[in-house]
């Protein structure tokens, strides 16, 4: 009997980011589609001791550290593989890729940066992960992905396509990453992978959002973030259109506040509180399970796509590219607006209006074939791909 597949997962980040945790979910899914149940997957995580459901799960180098361990590491990182020995989750890690079968990168957008200080993390970071899967000589495939920094000028401009062109397969999410990487032969578009799950669960999700939707919104989630790296009128404006949406809900339909990510820079309980939010609140997975909304409106992308996948239609307030470019592949770009710039009653009268729910799952169900093709694709790049 031939032994199942090893595949190394790289660029896992935490479980505490629902978000992060369902791309590596996802992820694992599709490896287990693509070379059945028996398959041994490798975790490289940034913060590996919140995977404990897997059973194989290592640290990523530099990111698994905090504090002064990150800095000290940080400069060892970048030695050339020859010296990864003086580095010990360097050298794991060299000894873990040399046993794959095929390496896989987690779908995602770490691969990017919006300023100088971003762009160095990046290169002390991720870039880690990508030179040493490059080094290994193994087969690589990069899964659905936002990429490329905003700099044009910068240090990463001229060396992140090089490196990626040197992987077997890389798939973007958006088409921005695509013209990024437009001479890049081995470049491929398909959707984010919460998308295609949900055109692998499709008419299961169709099904169970028809039985459950009403035909009012009497229940609205809100999940709410701190916003990136924007101006202090973005700022500004941002704080005022989510006050003023609050409200406009509120007077409208019960309004429940949830958490969809309270991780290692990312708590969305602690920017609540900021804001005045108070009180224990539910993470959005909780509220799903126990306490259904009838919409969701999220600013974190996968808070968004979550709620599509346990049937509940949800309107994204994107803070970034991949939002836009998910909406248009799921096939209801009406439900998404630009977060630093929007208008809570525009939000609100979409949400309010006549068979709102219904359209939403009507418009979804025009693509899944296309999505469906887009996830066959994958499971046989992934297939053909591995060394097994």
């Amino acid at each position: 009997m031939t032994a199942a597949p090893h595949i190394v997962l790289l660029h896992a980040y935490s479980t505490r980011n629902s978000g992060d945790g369902l791309l590596v979910d996802l992820s694992v899914a599709l490896l287990q589609e693509a070379f059945g149940p028996d398959v041994r997957v490798s975790i490289v995580a940034a913060d590996p001791g919140s995977f404990g459901a897997h059973a194989h799960v290592y640290p990523a180098p530099v990111l698994a550290q905090q504090g002064w361990r990150r800095l000290a590491t940080a400069a060892s990182a970048l030695l050339p593989p020859a010296m990864a020995g003086v580095n010990a989750e360097l050298h794991t890690l060299y000894r873990l890729l040399d046993s794959a079968d095929l390496i896989v990168g987690v779908g995602g957008g770490y691969l990017r940066s919006r300023s100088a200080t971003e762009i160095l993390k990046l290169h002390a970071g991720h870039l880690v992960q990508l030179r040493a899967a490059r080094a290994s000589g193994k087969p690589a495939v990069y899964l659905p992905q936002s990429i490329g920094p905003v700099l044009p000028q910068g240090p990463l401009a001229g060396h992140l396509a090089p490196l990626l062109a040197g992987l077997s397969a890389v798939f973007v999410r958006d088409d921005r990453s695509a013209e990024f990487l437009r001479d890049n032969v081995n470049t491929q578009r398909a959707a984010d992978l919460a998308v295609l799950d949900f055109a692998n669960r499709g008419e299961h999700i169709l099904r169970e959002a028809a039985r459950a939707t009403r035909s009012h919104m009497a229940h609205v989630a809100l999940v709410l973030r701190a916003a990136p790296n924007w101006s202090q009128t973005q700022h500004e404006r941002y704080l005022n259109a989510t006050n003023a949406l609050r409200q406009t809900l509120s007077a409208s339909c019960r309004l429940s506040i949830a958490l969809q990510s309270s991780g290692r820079g990312n708590d969305d309980g602690a920017y609540c509180r900021r804001i005045g939010i108070e009180g224990p609140l539910p993470t959005l997975k909780t509220l799903l399970e126990t306490d259904r909304p009838d919409a969701v409106v999220s600013v974190r992308l996968h808070g968004a796509l979550e709620a599509v996948l346990h049937g509940v239609p949800a309107f994204h307030l994107s803070y970034e590219r991949k939002g836009f470019g998910a909406y248009a592949d799921l096939g209801v770009p009406g439900w998404v607006v630009n977060a630093a710039d929007f208008n809570a009653g525009q939000v609100a009268a979409t949400l309010f209006a006549p068979d709102a729910a219904a359209n939403f799952w009507h418009a979804a169900s025009l693509g899944l074939a296309h999505l469906r093709r887009q996830r066959h694709t994958l499971v046989e790049v992934l297939r053909s791909t591995c060394a097994c």
